[in-house]
């Protein structure tokens, strides 16, 4: 007997909300890209890289969850939540060593594709974890492997045009920009950086699809997870983090700890 394709909608304000968490990363992280410097010999310096990890790493994870939420199925759904809170730690941990990588010696293509592979693997990882979390009776999933192969490729080419970004943000280019210039260009670049992430999760959505095999397992929707809390509580912890990241640079500006004050050492822009 063949079963059919389990149908889906899609929630365009989830959508919006997950692009809107992956921008609001982005930016901030390229703003602690800044932060930084190049060269980690300071404590300073390494609390913003680490600072740099966390939200960049958070923000794609947070970013993951609500385009999992705009996935709407008329059938009970449910959350591994162990394997859910995993699949974000799985993103900080990866972005942290790509970054280290990328600042660990005078900046080169080969450089830039190690840290990239090392983030890109991290991301594809926290994805298909936290899909793995994700949890509807009555059905199996089947791999679309084209899209399985272009999710990874967008992963790896994503993180390596975020680095090359944060390298650009830590170069003596920089430097020589105004501050108007530069919060232009980090808000370009992290418009795009938006875009990319959030391609790469919802054509990681498109590799998974559910077929039914049992539709008495189904369930109703109403008796699964509550999505609107969810997407709620998450889109609001996200955006009060990403507040806090910006009000401890602000901070840290009004006390004198701009670009001019950071190490920037001696690798080659």
């Amino acid at each position: 007997m063949e079963h059919e394709m389990l149908h889906h909608n899609w929630m365009g304000s989830y959508i919006l909300l997950s692009y809107a968490i992956a921008v609001a990363a982005s930016y901030m992280s390229l703003e602690l890209a800044g932060r930084a410097g190049r060269v980690f010999n300071s404590a300073s310096s390494r609390f913003w890289l680490i600072a740099q990890a966390l939200v960049l790493g958070y923000g794609i994870w947070a970013m993951h969850f609500v385009g999992m939420m705009a996935f709407q199925v008329n059938a009970a759904t449910s959350l591994n939540y162990p394997i859910t809170i995993l699949s974000g730690l799985i993103a900080v941990a990866f972005v942290y060593p790509a970054l280290l990588v990328l600042h660990s010696g005078a900046f080169t293509l080969r450089r830039l594709a190690i840290a990239g592979a090392i983030a890109g693997t991290g991301i594809v990882a926290m994805h298909y974890s936290g899909m793995a979390a994700y949890r509807m009776p009555g059905t199996e999933v089947q791999i679309n492997v084209v899209a399985l192969i272009a999710s990874i490729i967008i992963a790896v080419g994503a993180s390596m045009a975020a680095l090359f970004l944060f390298h650009t943000l830590t170069s003596d280019w920089a430097r020589r920009q105004t501050r108007a210039r530069l919060n232009l260009v980090k808000a370009g670049a992290a418009a795009v950086m938006g875009v990319a992430i959030t391609g790469m999760h919802y054509t990681g959505m498109a590799a998974l699809q559910f077929k039914v095999v049992d539709e008495m397992k189904l369930g109703l929707a109403a008796d699964g997870i509550d999505t609107t809390l969810l997407a709620l509580v998450i889109g609001v912890v996200s955006f009060l983090l990403m507040g806090l990241a910006l009000t401890s640079v602000l901070m840290d500006a009004g006390r004198g700890g701009d670009l001019d004050d950071l190490d920037f050492g001696s690798a080659a822009d």
